[in-house]
């Protein structure tokens, strides 16, 4: 399995493609029938792709259903186009096939890079492994079943075309089914994931039997169109187009809502892992040594001095700040007037540290205090502007907090420390992304070189 799992799908793909084109000249040349041993390299090689990716035995299972199916159309249509260049039968017969191999191998690649991927650290599980060739010997089974019952037809191929026909041309009968497969899945298969995969499969079997069985009744009687009972002489062919179709229908329905789960999980890891680092950018900004340094300095500063009652103030408003960042810690948003307060007992801290030089100017109308914004957004955007800006009495750090079009503007002029502070750029970065994860909407940057804003929605 180690030596495998170095080989790259483009190499098996190749091969097969190769092995195709040999065994359908070969099998020609020599007057043998080669769909069997075509069928079986095409699902050799998808089994072979799908280990090198780590999928999973109910995804793997439905890409070599689908590859059956899209494998004698593609080869059946290339063929025809290459009958206008080829003359030979023999030629066009070995390059359709060659590249239809081509194209399912590369189709298989492409689509399951768009899945997750069953990591597994010691390579492709036995259990897996086991499971997934029994349930691809099952599939050759019915395949090979298949054919002999249609070689078996007075009729062959005329008549299996046309029950194809009745079975897709009944409207009722593919909703029907799209309808209750995906209720299957979505409900019955994800619900009981951890039940034994023997038991899983039987009742899949058996889900599979009576979809078909319903649907050959469907599409025999003609309901609700023009109803008839006299399907009954083709009953068993009938009930084997239905099982075809059925598998078509539950393999398409599992890979698509395969790929909306994946992204439905992909979207909520991602706001996951976005929201921790929002919080421990929250809890950095706040505990770290800096701002524990100066917030204890000026705490001593007070105590030395004997101001008693503003050292008491200045501990209750420092201790309102961390009961408000433990009490937003689980919230997504939170109401504006209470950021705001939260701000203004932040804002109270720092003209301890700047008795000069710093001004906040909140002007918001009591209505758009109900609105929602994310909590701590705005003190860390006031943040950034005292670690980014000089605050000295000549030239005041003024900033500004308003609504403008349904929207919070923080704004500050810019005056340049003598020492530069390097910009991260981290605080804007988890804010824009909570922003977007949370209503899809982003934030606003402006800087024209006297000021620098940053524009809010208000959710």
């Amino acid at each position: 399995m180690t030596s495998f799992s170095n080989i790259r799908p483009m190499w098996i793909i190749h091969l097969f493609a190769l092995l195709h084109a040999v065994v359908a000249l070969t099998c020609r040349l020599a007057g043998i029938e080669d769909e069997l041993l075509l069928t079986l390299l095409t699902m050799t090689m998808v089994l072979l792709v799908c280990f090198r990716k780590n999928l999973n035995i109910e995804f793997t299972a439905s890409i070599i259903i689908i590859s059956n199916i899209l494998g004698y159309l593609f080869g059946t249509l290339g063929a025809s186009i290459l009958e206008t260049f080829i003359s030979s039968p023999y030629a066009v017969h070995a390059v359709s096939t060659a590249v239809t191999t081509e194209i399912l191998g590369w189709c298989v690649v492409g689509v399951s890079e768009l899945f997750p991927k069953m990591k597994s650290g010691n390579g492709i599980p036995a259990s897996t492994l086991k499971w997934t060739l029994l349930a691809a010997g099952g599939i050759f089974i019915l395949r090979l079943a298949i054919m002999s019952i249609y070689s078996q037809q007075p009729l062959g191929a005329e008549k299996v075309f046309e029950l194809t026909i009745q079975v897709l041309s009944n409207p009722v009968g593919i909703i029907v089914l799209i309808c209750v497969n995906l209720l299957y899945i979505r409900n019955i298969i994800n619900r009981h994931k951890d039940t034994s995969r023997l038991l899983r499969i039987a009742s899949g079997c058996a889900f599979m039997l009576a979809c078909s069985l319903l649907e050959t009744l469907l599409a025999g009687s003609g309901f609700p169109f023009k109803m008839h009972l006299d399907f009954m002489q083709d009953f068993v062919l009938l009930f084997l187009v239905s099982i075809l179709t059925q598998t078509t229908v539950y393999c398409m329905v599992f890979v698509v809502n395969y790929a909306i789960s994946a992204k439905v999980e992909m979207h909520h890891e991602r706001e996951k892992a976005n929201m921790a680092q929002y919080r421990y950018l929250k809890l950095k900004g706040q505990v770290n040594p800096h701002f524990l340094f100066n917030s204890l300095n000026i705490l001593d500063c007070l105590v030395c001095e004997g101001k008693s009652k503003e050292a008491s103030t200045y501990i209750h408003k420092l201790a309102g700040i961390y009961r408000y960042m433990i009490k937003s810690e689980d919230e997504d948003i939170v109401p504006l007037r209470d950021e705001l307060a939260f701000v203004a007992q932040y804002v109270d801290l720092l003209r301890l540290r700047f008795p000069e030089g710093f001004d906040v100017e909140i002007n918001i109308p009591d209505k758009e205090m109900t609105r929602y914004v994310l909590p701590c957004s705005v003190q860390l955007i006031i943040e950034n502007a005292t670690k980014h800006n000089a605050v000295t009495s000549d030239n005041p750090l003024k900033i500004s907090i308003e609504v403008i079009d349904d929207k919070l503007k923080v704004c500050n002029n810019i005056i340049p420390k003598v020492t530069r502070v390097e910009s991260t750029g981290l605080g804007h970065k988890y804010i824009r992304q909570q922003y977007m994860d949370l209503s899809g909407k982003t934030i606003e940057i402006e800087n024209d070189g006297k000021s620098y804003s940053v524009t809010l929605p208000l959710l």
